[in-house]
């Protein structure tokens, strides 16, 4: 009997099969299974065309009010109001109203909810950011979404593999942003399409938390259904503050299978940026930086944390925005942004010409808080530049980090932190 990696074995923990491998199909049941205003009102409608009235789990669901809240417009306001409705009939105790929560995939790590050994599902793309912690995150479509509010049970297809290995440290004004971008630089986008990602390594320990949330969340410009960090004592430390639920961590058996096993060297890394239309296309920030930009973008999924808040505002001192960039700042959740709060940074931000907004998904998605239009170029700590993604079919988004994404905020154009430097 061949070896297991992590993805195999978490996801027999969660089913009836003892050992399963690559290619089997599992009848699976997840510790947490969520949605938020976009995919739970349409799941709404197909649970109750099942013709079941009360939800068999109520205690391991999660809704979130984080796409279009605060609600953009009437039809938005429709959506919350029948989530809102759908979670008090139910008894959903995880449900975030907006100045609760936060963005979705930020909000159950800042919660405790993602462990290592955990299988979370979840109605959205970017659910495999739990694997930062260790866990298995999936994303699910709104038909699945309903089914397991029925019969708390989900069939999945095992993916196959990938092991990506990260060795060295990473240099001043780079992180988690630079390291992905490497990582998508040389698998291409979707080059890893309904394949699951392995990250270990000795470099792995050199990562935060922070850097490991940006890259596993931005895993899913691979393709890949999943993506997990090997859990270590950095995840066990952070978790301490958070829960005191058990953890089970899960490591891969030394004679595992794998599609290919990359190493990625982060000991020259510098930073590097996403041009349109594609996170895939990756070049140095030094070959752009003649480009002038109207919108700096800093928050999200998937660099909205209170310590990517942190990096951009070292760079900022006590200086001003450029005139010419409007410059919006998301913190991910209502945690990071008490937090830039009380550490004065917020006021740092408003006071050099920024503008600080309620947890949402708003302008990463082209929703609400920022849209773009046609000709606008806006340098964004997103995780998707795809066109028409923020806004317009003709606006320009470029992806960088929050280093890169102040300095450029400062200058108007995008720049290299290095000559702008830490004030």
């Amino acid at each position: 009997m061949m070896g297991q990696t992590i993805i195999e074995k978490i996801l027999s923990s969660h089913s009836d099969h003892e050992f399963c491998c690559a290619g089997d199909i599992v009848q699976v049941r997840p510790d947490l299974v969520m949605g938020h205003d976009l995919t739970v009102p349409h799941a709404i409608n197909i649970f109750r065309q099942i013709g079941i009235k009360n939800v068999v789990n109520p205690d391991r669901l999660m809704f979130v009010q984080d796409h279009f809240q605060p609600s953009k417009d009437i039809q938005s306001a429709g959506l919350a109001r029948s989530m809102r409705k759908f979670a008090l009939e139910q008894g959903i105790k995880k449900y975030y109203e907006v100045g609760w929560g936060g963005i979705c995939h930020s909000l159950i790590l800042e919660k405790g909810m993602a462990r290592p050994g955990m299988l979370i599902a979840g109605a959205d793309s970017h659910t495999l950011t739990c694997g930062a912690l260790g866990a298995v995150g999936y994303g699910i479509g709104a038909t699945d979404l309903a089914a397991l509010w029925a019969i708390g049970e989900l069939w999945l297809d095992v993916p196959r593999t990938r092991k990506i290995t990260i060795e060295g440290s990473l240099p001043e004004y780079t992180g988690g942003k630079d390291v992905i971008l490497k990582i998508l630089d040389m698998l291409g986008q979707e080059g890893a399409m309904n394949e699951a990602i392995e990250y270990g390594g000795d470099g792995k320990k050199n990562l935060s938390i922070a850097d490991r949330i940006t890259i596993a969340n931005m895993s899913a410009e691979t393709g890949a259904l999943t993506a997990i960090f090997y859990p270590d004592e950095l995840v066990e430390k952070w978790l301490e503050g958070l829960t005191k639920e058990p953890s089970n961590p899960v490591y891969p058996d030394s004679d595992a299978e794998y599609i290919k096993v990359h190493e990625v060297n982060i000991d020259n890394l510098e930073p590097l940026v996403a041009i349109p239309h594609s996170p895939a296309n990756v070049v140095a920030v030094t070959d752009l930086e003649d480009i002038e930009v109207g919108q700096v973008f800093m928050g999200s999924c998937a660099n909205g944390s209170i310590e990517d808040i942190r990096r951009f505002a070292e760079i900022i001192g006590e200086r001003k925005f450029s005139p010419r960039v409007r410059v919006l700042i998301t913190p991910a959740t209502q945690g990071a942004y008490v937090q830039a709060l009380r550490e004065g940074i917020l006021e740092k931000i408003i006071n050099a010409g920024g503008a600080v907004q309620t947890p949402s998904c708003g302008p990463c998605i082209g929703g609400h808080s920022g849209v773009l239009g046609a000709g606008d170029v806006c340098l964004s700590t997103t995780n998707r530049n795809f066109r028409g993604r923020m806004g317009h079919p003709d606006s320009m988004v470029y992806l960088a980090g929050p280093e890169v994404a102040a300095a450029t905020a400062i200058t108007g154009k995008i720049s290299h932190p290095g000559n702008v430097g830490k004030e």
